[in-house]
């Protein structure tokens, strides 16, 4: 049976983001990565049971990269296959705002983070100081990565819920395979954590 779960948070948070998903989901058995973006970088081993993973926004994207042997499927909270816009892919984020938060960033880590979380949806205070080279590498990632292909290849097994009032087109556009759309913003899992953990709960029941 599927109750382990391996979570990714997003861009310019760390692994305390899914604590209140998970207060929800006692039973379950959770391997949480944290990026760095706040201090020292934490990528547990894949559980070595049956499993979900889970990624929020650009832990999403960060999945779809990544080997991910005995996985069961893929939730996403407010993700996306690619963020920057192309002509393909026109609901995406123009690349030069992020080049130009690239270039801000290195003179004002801290500005950044609170605009970027404050479009995101939230005022609360960064929970360490930021570590740059680490947010600069997942800037980059948004800037060039493209999962499309690999999103399709997973399926029906990849299922996804996001915010009909996301800032971000990407986010918004969703993918192929079953999702919903509900009232809220770019942070599901912090705003609305018992919807989103019955939606992994679901997910998990279909998974046996």
């Amino acid at each position: 049976m599927t109750r382990a779960l391996y979570l990714v948070h997003g861009w310019g948070f760390d692994a305390s983001f899914w604590e209140p998903l998970l207060g929800h989901l006692p039973d379950v058995n959770a391997q949480v990565v944290d990026c760095g973006y706040f201090g020292s970088e934490h990528r547990p081993a894949l559980p070595d049971t049956r499993y979900l993973a889970i990624g929020h926004s650009a832990g999403s994207l960060a999945l779809l990269g990544q080997d991910l042997p005995g996985c069961d499927g893929l939730v996403f909270f407010n993700g996306f296959p690619r963020f920057t816009a192309a002509l393909d892919f026109p609901n995406g984020t123009p690349e030069r705002v992020l080049t130009r938060m690239r270039a801000r960033l290195k003179r004002d880590p801290a500005a950044v983070l609170h605009d970027f979380r404050a479009l995101c949806g939230t005022e609360a205070p960064l929970p360490h100081t930021p570590n740059v080279d680490a947010l600069d590498h997942g800037l980059e990632a948004l800037q060039q990565q493209d999962h499309r292909a690999q999103a399709a290849d997973w399926g029906k097994r990849l299922h996804w819920m996001t915010g009909t009032d996301d800032p971000f087109g990407a986010a918004q556009v969703g993918f192929a395979s079953p999702g919903e759309r509900v009232a809220g913003g770019h942070l599901l899992p912090l705003t609305h954590p018992g919807l989103c953990a019955d939606f992994v709960r679901r997910r998990l029941d279909d998974a046996g």
